[in-house]
C-alpha cells in the first residue's frame, strides 16, 4: 500500500506502476485490473496508458473501471440477467414500502438507511425495520432489478461461492486501486475477494483525505488491509 498526500500525483503513480508491470515485468494486460473511484478517473487512466503504450488495442484488454462498472461487467458475463435500477425506480419502490408499512421515514432517508444496511454501516437507531428492508429487496428482485449496492453484493457472493472458478478470477493477478482512502467496508470485502493468492496488490491513497466519509468511506481500511499482509 502507498500512502500519498494531496497533490502528489496518486493517479500518475498508479499509471506508472501499471506501465512498469506491463513494460518491464512482462505482465499481460489481461492479468491486470485497475479500480478507480469515478468514471472520469477511469477514462483518464485509460487515456494515459494509451498515450504511453501507443494505442487502444493493448489497453482495451485491461480491466479498468469503477467498482460498480467492473461488477456490472462481471455479473453480465456470469450470465446473471438484471437491469440496473434508476433513481425513479428506487424512489417509487421505497415510497410503496413506506406507505404499506406506514413508516415515518422520508424516501431519501429510507434509501440511505437501506444502502447503509447493505454496506454493513447501519446504526441501530437509524435502521430500517428488517421486514421493510426485505420487502424492498423482494420487490427489486421481482422486477429483475439491482441497485448500485446490489451490484457489489452480488459480485461478492459470486466470488465467495465460486472462488476457485478460473474464468471468474481471470484478470485479478495484478490488482491496482486508486484513491484507496475513499473505499467503504463493502468495497474492502470485495477487494479481499478479488485478491488472488500469490497475486500482486497495489493501493494508493491519502488516509487524511477521504472525501466520501459521509457515505461510509473508511480511511482505516489502510490499516485493516495492511494487517492481513
Amino acid at each position: 500500500n502507498v500512502a500519498a498526500g494531496p497533490g502528489t500525483g496518486k493517479t500518475k503513480t498508479l499509471v506508472s506502476h501499471a506501465l512498469h508491470l506491463l513494460e518491464e515485468r512482462g505482465v499481460k494486460p489481461t492479468e491486470m485490473t485497475a479500480v478507480t473511484f469515478t468514471n472520469q478517473a477511469a477514462r483518464e487512466m485509460r487515456e494515459r496508458l494509451e498515450s504511453q503504450l501507443g494505442g487502444k488495442r493493448f489497453v482495451s484488454r485491461m480491466r479498468i473501471g469503477t467498482f460498480h462498472s467492473i461488477c456490472y461487467d462481471i455479473l453480465k458475463k456470469s450470465g446473471l440477467e438484471f437491469t440496473l435500477a434508476d433513481e425513479l425506480e428506487m424512489k417509487d419502490t421505497a415510497e410503496e414500502i413506506i406507505a404499506d408499512r406506514e413508516l415515518n421515514l422520508p424516501v431519501r432517508q429510507f434509501l440511505r438507511q437501506v444502502s447503509a444496511r447493505k454496506c454493513g454501516l447501519e446504526k441501530e437507531t437509524e435502521s430500517v425495520p428488517a421486514e421493510a428492508y426485505e420487502a424492498y429487496q423482494r420487490k427489486l428482485k421481482e422486477q429483475g432489478i439491482l441497485d448500485f449496492d446490489d451490484l457489489l453484493l452480488e459480485t461478492l457472493h459470486l466470488f465467495e461461492e465460486e472462488g476457485k472458478n478460473k474464468t471468474l478470477r481471470q484478470g485479478f493477478s495484478y490488482l491496482l486501486v486508486d484513491e484507496f482512502q475513499d473505499i467503504d467496508r463493502l468495497q474492502l470485502r470485495l477487494l479481499r475477494a478479488w485478491r488472488r493468492e500469490g497475486g500482486t496488490f497495489f493501493a494508493i491513497g491519502d488516509p487524511d483525505q477521504s472525501i466520501y466519509g459521509f457515505r461510509g468511506a473508511d480511511a482505516g481500511c489502510f490499516s485493516a488491509l495492511g494487517a492481513e499482509r
